[in-house]
């Protein structure tokens, strides 16, 4: 199979023939998916509702491409922040790269939800009720004031594809421009020979969304009882957020699947004619 892989590469469908240092590292990456290794993501391997999208570009017929990451879109509950040197030594599980610090994702979800009521009431208010508790632990300091949030997020598919060269990133582009996926482009192109030069787009869209629930200190509602009266509050404002995230994860799946019919329109079936 990877025999098939250079000899297809080599052709280059795009711009000429590819370089053997791209030939290798497809081959490589490929591998690697294929075996489930050195994957760093949370959910440790591709997700499922964007792995036909990435078969579809690490496929022989598109031997110009490979894939270095996905996700196929998220919701997710997220923290951060930043703060002085004193305040690490309080939350030192919680250290975050960077010179910020939280506790990073506190829920999150590459599927809808489609019992809103019970992922309301069942996973995001007892998130937020663990997470203030946490937070009353820590002394309050002006930069954390400044910095810390809590956000409820709707993140898009995001594909990174190595390439090539110019002329197969500026094809994909193409097709990911036709898809709706508009905010794509070429995210690297590394210095170097024209052999060793790593190429990389992105692919993805502007269907996004991000609900602050806590900023400056202080909640968006007036309230942090999140199981007694106060839940009744948040239960709704949550709820309506989660039913507006649900129509975006549609969304995102339409457009996806848009991209794959236009790449295999524009790149497999144009190649063959």
């Amino acid at each position: 199979m990877f025999a098939l892989t250079r000899a297809l590469a080599r052709k280059g469908v795009h711009g000429g023939a590819a370089s053997e240092f791209f030939v290798q590292n497809r081959a490589h990456i490929i591998a690697d998916l294929r075996a489930n290794t050195n994957d760093k993501s949370l959910a440790g391997c591709v997700d499922a509702r964007i792995r036909p999208l990435v078969e579809l570009i690490n496929s022989d017929a598109l031997p110009q491409y490979v894939t270095s990451s996905s996700c196929s879109g998220r919701l997710s509950l997220f923290h951060r922040g930043k703060c002085e040197v004193g305040v690490e030594a309080a939350a030192t599980h919680a250290e975050r790269k960077r010179g910020s610090f939280g506790r990073g994702m506190l829920f999150q979800s590459h599927d809808p939800l489609p019992d809103v009521a019970a992922a309301v009431q069942q996973r995001l208010l007892p998130a937020l009720a663990a997470h203030e508790a946490w937070r009353a632990t820590l002394p309050t300091t002006p930069l954390l004031y400044d910095t810390e949030v809590v956000q409820l997020k709707f993140e898009p598919m995001i594909v990174h594809v190595l390439c090539a060269d110019v002329d197969a990133a500026s094809a994909l582009l193409q097709c990911a421009s036709e898809a709706a996926q508009t905010t794509s482009g070429i995210l690297s192109c590394s210095r170097g020979t024209a052999a060793h030069r790593k190429i990389t787009c992105c692919l993805t869209s502007p269907v996004a969304t991000d609900v602050h629930l806590f900023s400056e200190g202080k909640w968006m509602l007036n309230s942090t009882d999140f199981g007694g009266a106060g839940g009744t509050m948040w239960s709704y404002y949550l709820t309506r957020a989660v039913e507006h995230i649900n129509e975006l994860f549609k969304e995102n799946e339409r457009r996806t699947e848009r991209l794959m019919r236009e790449i295999t329109r524009r790149l497999i079936e144009k190649g063959r004619s």
